[in-house]
């Protein structure tokens, strides 16, 4: 994620690429963005806050290794900056107890920030100023659209949309398979779907009623009338909301660990 929000950030130039500095330990990545002339560390303790003037910190790692990184990062940092967040499942509690850091954003983008189609959820904590709160959100219009949530929403946001993606492809997946005896090769094949899924969410996008949608493409016994009878036979609709509801939980867990 974190380089998705760098691509959008270069692409519409809204930091200068000297004010840009990195920690990304994977020499690879490094390499990928240094020809941009960004500013990259191995290590967090190779970073100094106030030589460098850094006002605004993005932590965008795993949630399984946000306490060591959030520890490591505690011996650097200055009390003017302000946090921006992108780990699944830590509340703003979480950063408050282990930093001395006040003014907090919590942000949880999606995968196609990639290409600067995401939606992004953020909200802050009390201390986090109206200033504060502009910065994150053109740094993340940068790479789509922006909503401001409460915080107990943030778990619901990140089962539904953030990890949302990966069901839409999951789709694509089935579908792909259903195609397996059209002669068409795999390329034209996912393109096709894909195309189709990108029109169809265009037009929920504008209309404001998938359930009239669905009923308009689906005429009374027709070809379309027999597949929704099939996922109704199988209760596709309860498996999806039993899904997003484990989802949630694990968002959850999560942040508990």
């Amino acid at each position: 994620m974190g380089s998705a929000l760098l691509s959008g950030i270069l692409t519409k130039n809204i930091i200068k690429t000297n004010s840009i500095h990195i920690v990304e330990p994977n020499k690879s990545n490094r390499n990928k963005y240094r020809k941009y002339g960004l500013s990259f560390y191995k290590e967090i303790s190779d970073v100094s806050i106030k030589q460098l003037k850094i006002n605004t910190i993005l932590i965008a790692v795993k949630p399984q290794i946000a306490e060591q990184v959030i520890t490591d990062l505690k011996l650097i940092l200055d009390k003017k900056v302000l946090i921006i967040t992108v780990i699944a499942g830590k509340s703003v509690n979480f950063y408050e107890q282990l930093l001395s850091i006040k003014n907090i954003v919590r942000a949880m983008p999606n995968t196609p920030s990639s290409i600067r189609e995401g939606v992004t959820a953020i909200c802050q904590n009390k201390y986090a100023t109206i200033n504060d709160q502009e910065n994150a959100e053109t740094l993340f219009l940068s790479v789509g659209e922006v909503h401001h949530l409460q915080e107990q929403e943030m778990d619901i946001f990140t089962a539904l949309i953030g990890s949302g993606p990966a069901y839409v492809f999951y789709l694509i997946e089935s579908l792909l398979e259903s195609a397996s005896k059209m002669k068409m090769e795999e390329k034209s094949k996912k393109d096709m779907i894909a195309s189709m899924i990108a029109g169809s969410a265009r037009l929920a996008y504008e209309e404001d009623s998938p359930l009239v949608l669905r009923k308009n493409v689906t005429s009374p016994g027709g070809v379309t009338e027999r597949a929704i009878e099939e996922f109704e036979k199988n209760n596709l609709k309860k498996t999806i909301l039993k899904a997003i509801e484990e989802a949630i939980n694990k968002s959850k867990e999560l942040g508990e660990n």
